[in-house]
């Protein structure tokens, strides 16, 4: 039977619009500041901007991106700030040492893996709760980093290392390129492998896992491991774009991570989550203190400003996607 006049098919218009309101509704919230900093601040839209914003949002993406990993397994991590910090401090004290660029660089990201190790143990063997665990170590490592650098930046001025840190391939920033490759093994383990499998059978019921043979611990201390690795790379990377080691440079990057992923949907239920719309979220953050900085907001009020919109779009982002799941 062929269809009345009242039964056709949607025209391309409504079928757009309905697919434009059917987006993640954090996607409206870049879209407003993109409107608001555009008629701001004109440059906001310059291509060098671009990749500027592109070459710093690649460590946070890095970051959140792990981040992400370990809030799906129901697990958290807040040393992944000071993870970066030791980092950075360690290869840059191996090249002061008259160490080469590439055991430097295998130093700074060895950094990182033990103290992952640190952390999952804890977490996973000892049992202390994620929480007091991650902030434990926050400490003891941020600490550690101003003793070793008596709380001074150390000069990174090696070519392999600058080029590491600011350089590109093809008109592409190294720190992009790096990020890239983080986010596509970090797919491929949560969406192709078993420990993408158990890392979310983890968060969902853990329980339930251990009873279906799933070696719950050794995959709980393996996702801190992976964590703090990534940690370590984008540590090595940070202190080779700033051309020094800073001993605070990462004091707060384990809350912009945290609340990428939030924002980028890893929320509410244990063991459900996206790296994928974590972008959105790090997007999200990265424009608006570029932003901020363009239009000549100073530093003192900007993590107020950050961390208000923060909340307003997180409730805003969560309020959504709950009277969606109930209708």
């Amino acid at each position: 039977m062929k269809k009345s006049a009242l039964q056709k098919e949607p025209n391309f218009g409504s079928r757009a619009i309905k697919k434009i309101l059917s987006l993640p509704p954090l996607l409206w919230v870049i879209v407003l500041i993109f409107v608001f900093f555009g008629f701001a601040a004109p440059r906001f839209f310059n291509l060098s901007n671009f990749i500027n914003v592109l070459r710093q949002g690649a460590f946070l993406w890095m970051l959140s991106t792990v981040t992400t990993l370990v809030l799906i397994s129901g697990g958290l991590d807040l040393s992944l700030g000071s993870i970066v910090t030791i980092s950075g401090v360690v290869m840059a004290l191996l090249l002061k040492a008259g160490q080469p660029a590439i055991v430097a660089i295998l130093g700074g990201v060895m950094c990182g893996v033990i103290v992952g190790a640190i952390n999952g143990f804890v977490i996973s063997i000892i049992g202390i709760p994620a929480f007091i665990a991650t902030l434990g170590t926050m400490n003891v490592f941020g600490g550690l980093a101003l003793v070793l650098t008596k709380a001074s930046a150390i000069y990174v001025g090696d070519p392999t290392m600058v080029f590491l840190g600011a350089g590109a391939i093809a008109g592409i920033p190294m720190p992009v390129i790096i990020a890239v490759l983080v986010f596509g093994v970090s797919y491929v383990l949560l969406h192709h492998t078993s420990f993408g499998r158990y890392l979310v059978a983890l968060g969902g019921n853990s329980a339930g896992a251990l009873l279906s043979g799933v070696k719950t611990k050794k995959n709980f201390w393996l996702v801190y491991v992976y964590a703090g690795m990534i940690a370590g790379i984008a540590g090595v990377m940070l202190a080779s774009r700033l051309q020094s080691a800073d001993p605070i440079v990462g004091i707060g990057l384990e809350f912009d991570a945290i609340a990428a992923a939030i924002l980028g949907g890893t929320i509410g239920e244990k063991g459900k989550g996206s790296i994928t719309t974590t972008i959105i979220g790090v997007g999200t953050i990265v424009f608006l203190r570029n932003g901020l900085n363009i239009i000549g907001i100073p530093a003192i009020w900007q993590s107020a400003v950050v961390g208000t919109f923060l909340l307003f779009a997180i409730v805003f982002d969560v309020s959504i996607r709950r009277r969606e799941t109930n209708q």
